[in-house]
């Protein structure tokens, strides 16, 4: 849920984090930290062959078969109906030694899951974020932020992730323009537009905004005409010292390819006045109230206008650019319901202890929760504005406007994988059937993207997919870590983990024995004896 000012502050050192939280960690957390040992991952078979499997391809088909999927060279080279004999029976050693097969009977099979808003962090080790992906079936990340690293480190760590010789989704790499506050060039409309330039020679993917000097109308305009020449992407957080007059209409206008969270929509709608009314002793730099406030503009709405010409300009601007929602409810979700955040059943096993303890509100570590004194009513209001913007999206989806998958994990009881699913659930609850969640999920994230061979399960296509045991069709909550909880012949609740492998590019991840390294890593952390000031 970072917002422009969360933005600036999010890659501290882990040594930094620690002093800010007192020094209260572990021994352990430390040493797993300064590692940082990268876990290989295994090779890509030559050929490999699921057979026998139903299919959800994520461009809104219904599921189909039994099919088999045959993958070589990273790549989705057919979809055949099944075979008797099944393929899944080698006919001599030689396609035994060259080819994996999956038998794949009475399972599902659907692209890998894109998450549209991601950030990393060093206050735990770089392969724990990557493997709670991987788990969950997150294939494609796009992402903002590496702990420190600059945009030519994040591009040398895109590269390392893409070899394949670790277990990590692929990266598409966006900094934030104002990383470098001291850049004179962030301040202009008539420099700005050469480090967009400079970035696309190195092998970056696109540009992430979320703050002045870069939301000045004339230097987001600017930027957004030469990210559109260069045919990168361009990511725009409106910040609430920016929204007026860059609201989301106009941002969207100005070339931005998605615009995050929620900011700027409430916003463009107003009628009776310009600009949010806020308390006279309102002070932005208070992060609780800022928080508060900027959900509260969607209770000064003008709901007729933001469903009728909000929603008007921004398809007309889609149809142009191919402008896409990403709302990252998930990040938000704790504004309504404190104590459900703050009990989640997967935090004992996945979350690491340090991360907890980072979280828990501490007024002088601007990194924690901020509900240091949050009220029933504050909540109240936020389920309120949960349903305008609910409302807002599903009507936007509805009346053809593209909406992508984006979970911001890593503050506030928000972990990577688990809000990736969770966002999926919230996209059902604003409205979303079951199959267009899941096409927001891989093949319009893909399309945001630029990349037209991704997303979608079908020849030529880049093979990414997910084995499941489970239709998540049925349930999307089969896809979280923790599993969905069943009761079994005898009537105990039983959960049931149905991702059974997560295939990147052709590499194939058993997801239970990653789950399984996660949890071990967790436990070992707790019960390591903790350092205290």
């Amino acid at each position: 849920m970072r917002d422009s000012m969360h933005d600036s502050i999010i890659s501290r050192t882990t040594a930094k984090a620690i002093r800010a939280m007192g020094c209260f960690v572990l021994a352990a957390v430390i040493v797993t930290q300064c590692a940082q040992a990268r876990q290989p991952a295994s090779e890509a078979p030559a050929t490999l062959i699921i057979c026998d499997a139903m299919v959800i391809d994520g461009a809104g088909a219904p599921p189909e078969g039994p099919r088999d999927i045959v993958i070589q060279g990273g790549r989705l080279t057919s979809i055949l109906p099944s075979a008797i004999p099944s393929r899944c029976s080698p006919s001599d050693a030689s396609e035994i030694a060259s080819t994996r097969r999956i038998e794949a009977r009475g399972k599902y099979i659907i692209p890998g899951l894109i998450d549209m808003h991601m950030h990393f962090i060093d206050l735990v080790p770089l392969d724990y974020q990557y493997k709670l992906l991987i788990a969950h079936g997150v294939t494609t990340v796009r992402v903002f932020s590496i702990g420190e690293m600059s945009p030519e480190q994040m591009v040398t760590e895109k590269r390392h992730a893409a070899s394949g010789s670790v277990v990590a989704p692929r990266l598409y790499i966006y900094p934030f323009l104002s990383e470098s506050p001291g850049d004179p060039r962030f301040h202009s409309a008539e420099d700005a537009p050469a480090v967009v330039r400079e970035w696309k020679t190195k092998g970056i993917d696109g540009v992430k905004m979320a703050s002045l000097p870069g939301e000045y109308p004339d230097v987001l305009a600017a930027v957004g005409a030469e990210a559109r020449k260069q045919q990168m992407g361009f990511a725009v957080h409106i910040a609430q010292d920016a929204v007026y007059p860059m609201n989301a209409v106009r941002v969207a206008e100005a070339g931005a390819t998605t615009i995050e969270h929620h900011y700027g929509y409430a916003e463009a709608s107003f009628t009776g006045q310009q600009i949010q009314q806020l308390p006279p002793g309102y002070n932005f730099a208070n992060t609780p109230e800022r928080f508060y406030q900027t959900g509260a503009a969607w209770l000064q709405a003008d709901l007729g206008k933001l469903h009728a010409s909000v929603i008007d300009s921004l398809l007309a601007t889609s149809v142009k650019t191919g402008f896409t929602m990403v709302p990252t409810m998930v990040s938000y979700e704790p504004n309504r319901d404190v104590e459900r955040a703050e009990t989640l059943d997967w935090q004992k096993d996945f979350a690491l202890p340090i991360l907890l303890h980072q979280w828990t509100p501490d007024p002088k570590n601007p990194e924690s929760s901020y509900f240091h004194h949050w009220t029933s009513t504050q909540e109240a209001d936020w389920s309120q504005v949960f349903h305008r913007w609910m409302d807002f999206i599903d009507d936007y989806k509805n009346r053809g406007g593209k909406v992508a998958v984006g979970s911001d994990p890593g503050f506030i009881y928000n972990l990577w994988g688990f809000g990736t699913i969770r966002e999926l659930e919230l996209l059902e609850q604003a409205g979303f059937s079951p199959l267009e969640t899941l096409h927001a999920a891989t093949e319009a994230g893909a399309l945001a993207l630029g990349n037209h061979q991704l997303g979608v399960i079908r020849p030529g296509y880049t093979a990414d997919l997910l084995v499941l045991d489970e239709n998540p069709l049925e349930d999307l909550k089969v896809l979280y870590g923790t599993g969905a909880t069943r009761l079994d012949a005898d009537g105990k609740p039983v959960k049931v983990r149905a991702l059974r492998y997560t295939v990147r590019d052709g590499h194939v991840f058993d997801v239970q024995a990653l789950l399984q390294e996660l949890t071990s890593e967790v436990a070992a952390q707790r019960t390591s004896t903790p350092v205290v000031k």
